[in-house]
């Protein structure tokens, strides 16, 4: 019999997946990806559908809801991966999967969608792009054809499809508006919003009202001088709800009828930006968002919405956890529930409404229940220029000052590292490092003048923003300001080196991945510079003065470093080319220095290959070790008999 607990009035009968841990487990099980990466609950809510890992691959697994026996299953193939999961009907699966290229042994095959039957796994490929799935119409589907071709690229065409007969496609709906728009839909099956970019990273919001012509223009930013993005459409398809900037500030919910036009701001938070939105069980009306990145909270601005109580009660009875509804049957009495905090990256519950009970399905990771998980938590500090900045800082166990692992995030524009579980930062924490992560101006989250703070500052006030923040960690006392080393990934691995450059005497070591190391060589290399847009970006956060890019380059200022460096480069980045890494370490050893260099030769942008993960963290580890090791027995190396 499940174990029951009472939270704060609602029970939480324990019923789990738990696929088993490693036997003996080590700092690799950190980086293992999911066990369970998606759960959708089917219309009638008697069926579970459960993306898991299997081997080296991702499966689709159907089962019972009441007994999580297993009814069926959908197997892509060998390193295969699900990319979209959502019932149709009780018996129809919509799923979208995709294969291994045998050479590389990861997923780079185009995703194709699938209509899967769940009683006898028989499948049917769509011939046109998925759009969107109607409300209460399992017979149709939303789907995208190529219905023109101008100024050299596709406009998508709009059709609703009888699933079955999807080569008959009929007239299209709509078109969108230019070769580059997001559309979004309602509930009922109609196309109300498109967003699109041009060349100079200007948006374009547009709207369709039923009965009228076919596009109105509700925003454009290079007239506005902000972005106004959709968040979702209520279930009757008249009241939108729109994620908008503000020239000054944090951006702001603004409710939009349709059929008027009509923009009402509906709240506007005091220090940050709509993080993600919550919607309520039908999974596309916005009812809240949530905010603060370095220690989230649930905001709810649409009170009004019948979901909200069942929310706020999923919310108490975990407190202080992120909580997402992820689906829910057709009568919204059961919902499938993704609860997660700074030391757990997620555990599955199925919430019944009427029984108010969460059961859990599976956690994400089973195996970290026993493994050390040090918790982060948010603080603030003042930048050496007045402005107010935010971090997350994790802390191993003990006490007194620890040595410190810095770690820029990449982007770096509107990206943000927010609360939560983070493998990185949990892994070198287990190991009994402290670890800061910065959210430096060009950061996202606190509004767009905060972002546009960092334009052209790249080696410049970006980072000093990482320097002021390390300071200010020692002097609270829980970092030793003899063995702090700087580490990050792309952006990151730049600011990484470029600390090394600037400051000499405050880092012990510095490690880079797939970072670039010469500004002005991104107008030369690499994949941002291919088009119009990416070069209009360049010039508008990097600057054209190649004296300045020069002494903001690290590849520029190897006669400055002094510490210790590790290098690692995807062969097959073609956002970051590898010559990047190729020629910063060529000059350093023209200097005399000696960087460690691992180059992968099939990665790209990032690390993909799950043996490559572990040579990459390995080397790491035993590079902090070596350089500012903490005073702990050291976890078993998987790699150790290499």
């Amino acid at each position: 019999m499940p174990k029951t607990v009472r939270v704060l009035g609602l029970g939480l009968a324990i019923i789990a997946i738990a696929p088993g841990a490693s036997a003996q487990q080590v700092w690799s099980d950190y980086l293992r990806r999911d066990a369970v990466e998606n759960i959708q609950i089917s219309p009638g809510g008697k069926h579970l559908a459960l993306a898991e890992r299997h081997d080296d691959g991702t499966v689709v697994v159907i089962r019972d809801t009441a007994t999580l026996l297993v009814q069926g299953m959908v197997d892509p193939g060998n390193h295969g991966e699900i990319s979209d999961l959502k019932w149709l009907d009780d018996d129809r699966l919509l799923v979208g999967a995709n294969r291994a290229d045998t050479r590389y042994q990861v997923a780079l095959v185009e995703p194709a969608m699938y209509i899967v039957n769940r009683n006898d796994n028989s499948k049917y490929r769509l011939p046109a792009n998925f759009v969107a799935t109607i409300d209460g119409d399992s017979a149709h589907l939303l789907v995208s054809t190529c219905g023109h071709w101008e100024d050299g690229g596709c406009v998508p065409a709009i059709h609703r499809a009888e699933i079955g007969h999807l080569s008959r496609l009929g007239d299209p709906l709509i078109s969108a508006p230019d070769t580059h728009s997001t559309l979004w839909t309602d509930q009922q099956g109609h196309v109300r919003f498109a967003v699109a970019w041009d060349d100079r990273s200007d948006s374009k919001l547009w709207v369709h009202r039923d009965g009228r012509a076919p596009w109105t223009l509700v925003n454009d930013s290079s007239e506005s001088g902000i972005d106004s993005l959709p968040l979702g459409v209520d279930q009757s398809g008249m009241q939108a709800y729109l994620a908008t900037e503000r020239k000054s500030g944090v951006g702001v919910i603004e409710r939009y009828d349709i059929a008027s036009g009509q923009r009402t701001e509906i709240y506007r938070d005091k220090t940050s930006d709509p993080l993600w939105p919550i919607y309520a069980f039908d999974g596309n009306t916005p009812v809240g968002a949530w905010y603060d990145a370095t220690r989230p909270r649930a905001v709810i601005w649409n009170q009004a919405h019948p979901d909200v109580p069942a929310f706020l009660q999923i919310l108490n009875a975990f407190p202080g956890d992120i909580v997402t509804v992820v689906s829910a049957s057709a009568d919204r009495n059961l919902a499938i529930v993704l609860v997660g905090n700074d030391r757990d990256p997620g555990a599955f519950y199925l919430f019944d409404r009427t029984a108010r009970t969460a059961s859990l399905i599976a956690r994400k990771r089973p195996w970290l229940e026993s493994m050390p998980k040090p918790p982060s938590r948010g603080v603030q500090f003042v930048a050496r220029d007045g402005l107010v900045l935010h971090a997350l800082l994790t802390l191993p166990a003990g006490s007194g000052p620890r040595p410190l692992v810095v770690i820029p995030h990449g982007g770096p524009y509107e990206f943000i590292d927010t609360w939560g579980y983070d493998a990185e930062a949990t892994l070198l924490a287990s190991r009994g490092y402290a670890v800061l992560r910065v959210n430096f101006r060009g950061s996202g989250g606190y509004g767009r003048d905060f972002v546009e703070r960092g334009y052209r500052e790249w080696g410049r006030a970006m980072q000093d923003d990482l320097t002021d923040a390390t300071r200010w960690v020692v002097s609270q006392g829980v970092a030793d300001v003899s063995r702090i080393c700087i580490y990050g990934a792309s952006y990151g691995g730049y600011a990484a080196l470029m600390g090394a450059v600037r400051e000499p005497a405050l880092y012990r070591c510095a490690a880079s991945y797939a970072a670039p190391t010469d500004l002005s060589k991104m107008y030369k290399w690499g994949s941002i510079r291919r088009s119009d847009l990416g070069m209009n970006y360049l010039e508008r956060v990097l600057g054209t003065d190649r004296e300045e890019l020069a002494h903001r380059s690290p590849a520029q200022q190897v006669a400055s470093i002094r510490i210790p460096v590790l290098l690692g480069h995807g062969k097959l980045d073609g956002r970051v080319d590898d010559k990047h890494v190729r020629l910063l370490a060529r000059n350093m050893r023209k200097q005399g220095l000696s960087p460690e260099l691992v180059e992968y030769p099939y990665e790209g942008h990032g690390l993909a290959i799950a043996q490559d993960q572990i040579d990459f963290y390995g080397r790491l580890l035993r590079f902090l070790d070596a350089n500012i090791g903490p005073d702990h027995e050291p976890a078993r190396n998987p790699d150790a008999s290499r």
